[in-house]
């Protein structure tokens, strides 16, 4: 191997976190602009009460993922992992269930086609993204 290729492959990881981070802190936006918008208690116009939680909590818990990204990569990549499955779960579910059909709210809802992506982006490349000495030391 190269000493270029070397560097490319040494790069990789921060550059994969580095994207996860800017897609979390975009996601993070959105949930300040909501939350300053409507205040933190809001009920989403009468979603389940859970639902509302979570997704007032995500304004703490993506840039939380963020921090961790930087600070305990290994931690990072997880967390990412966990609320983006756990995210696109549970909206998927919330329009199957309050916005049907799925298949027009999905058509209509770019969103939740993007957070999609995200989550096989991540999925694809979590293994790639968490630094080797980290993976093998803990």
């Amino acid at each position: 191997m190269t000493t270029e290729a070397g560097g490319r492959e040494a790069r990789s990881p921060l550059v994969l976190r580095t994207i996860y981070a800017l897609c979390l802190l975009g996601a993070t936006y959105n949930h300040w602009v909501i939350i300053v918008r409507h205040e933190l208690l809001w009920d989403y116009d009468g979603l389940p009460v859970v639902s509302a939680i979570f997704w007032t909590s995500l304004a703490f818990l993506d840039p939380a993922a963020v921090l961790l990204l930087w600070r305990r990569p290994r931690a990072g990549v997880a967390a990412t992992m966990a609320i983006i499955v756990v995210d696109v779960i549970h909206n998927l579910s919330i329009m199957a269930l309050y916005y049907p059909p799925l298949s027009r709210t999905l058509l209509e809802t770019p969103g939740v086609i993007a957070q999609i992506v995200f989550m096989v982006f991540v999925l694809g490349t979590a293994r790639i993204a968490t630094p080797r000495g980290e993976r093998a030391n803990g």
